[in-house]
Formats: C-alpha cells, sequence, structure tokens
C-alpha cells in the first residue's frame, strides 16, 4: 500500500491530497475530545478531593476497555505458547516408547500432533490480530493526548503565555 505514495514522492513532492485519509474513529478531533472528556471529570474529581489530578487514571478511565478486551486475548496467546511444549512432550515420549502393535498410542500420538498444529495456528492468529490491535490502541492513544497538548498550547498560546 505505500509503494504507490513512494512513486509519488520519487516525482514530485508529496502534498496533503496524496495521504490517505484517516479512518473516522482514529480522527484528532473525536480521540481528543473523548480523553479530554475523562480529562476534565479527573479535574473536577480533584479539585472536590483537593488533590492533583491524574492524566494516567484519565487514560486509564477512557482505555480500560479496550486493554482489557485485547488483554483476553494475550491471555488466550499465552495459553496456546504454554499446551505446546506439553503436546510436543507427548509426541516425543510416543517416539520413545514406540509398540508397533499399540494402535491406542498411535491415535494418541495423532491426537497430540493435531493438538500441537492447531495450538500453533491458534497462537498465530491471535498474536497478530493482538499485536495490530495493541498497536491501533497504542496509536489512538498518542493521538489524543497530542491532540490535547496541542489544543492545550494553541489556548494558551492565544492569551499570550507559551509553556514552551
Amino acid at each position: 500500500w505505500l509503494n504507490p505514495l513512494f512513486k509519488i514522492g520519487h516525482k514530485r513532492k508529496l502534498e496533503p491530497d496524496d495521504m490517505y485519509s484517516v479512518l473516522p474513529e482514529d480522527r484528532s478531533q473525536r480521540l481528543g475530545e473523548e480523553l479530554q472528556g475523562y480529562w476534565d471529570q479527573e479535574v473536577k474529581r480533584a479539585q472536590k478531593d483537593a488533590q492533583e489530578p491524574s492524566l494516567m487514571k484519565a487514560i486509564i478511565k477512557c482505555y480500560w476497555k479496550s486493554y482489557l478486551i485485547w488483554g483476553l486475548f494475550t491471555f488466550l496467546e499465552e495459553g496456546t505458547r504454554v499446551v505446546q511444549p506439553i503436546f510436543l512432550g507427548k509426541m516425543v515420549s510416543y517416539v520413545e516408547n514406540y509398540d508397533p502393535t499399540d494402535s491406542a498410542a498411535l491415535h494418541e500420538a495423532y491426537a497430540y500432533a493435531a493438538g500441537l498444529s492447531a495450538s500453533v495456528l491458534v497462537w498465530a492468529v491471535l498474536h497478530h490480530l493482538y499485536f495490530y490491535h495493541i498497536q491501533r490502541v497504542g496509536m489512538r492513544l498518542r493521538v489524543a493526548v497530542c491532540h490535547m497538548i496541542y489544543r492545550k498550547v494553541s489556548v494558551t498560546k492565544y492569551h499570550g503565555v507559551y509553556l514552551l
């Protein structure tokens, strides 16, 4: 998906119209306002309790559901990683104690091989699914915080005071 953009950039200077559009749910306006709402709640709570507001608490309240869902995927992913050595050990045990007349052990070895194959497949799917989505949640968090910082600097700059 980047090759066409590289070709355009090689021929001429890139312009804003050359860039791909952002998904509506990933737009900085939406993400920043959502986190800003949680931040405003945190500021009110902190003022009521006579404490300092915590950006970390606002971020946790905003993104805890996403991290919980993908944390469950991580739990499943790690579960598949735990059973792989067990299946492999059972297969090695079958080979060590090989008895050509024991058909039950052969069927059991096939079941262990199928279990090992299935767990590797499930791990691969869950790993890449988790990695993609957790990177996306991290990107959304970064965009939301950058939006809040930019907004704060713009408002502060407007009033004649510079934070930087």
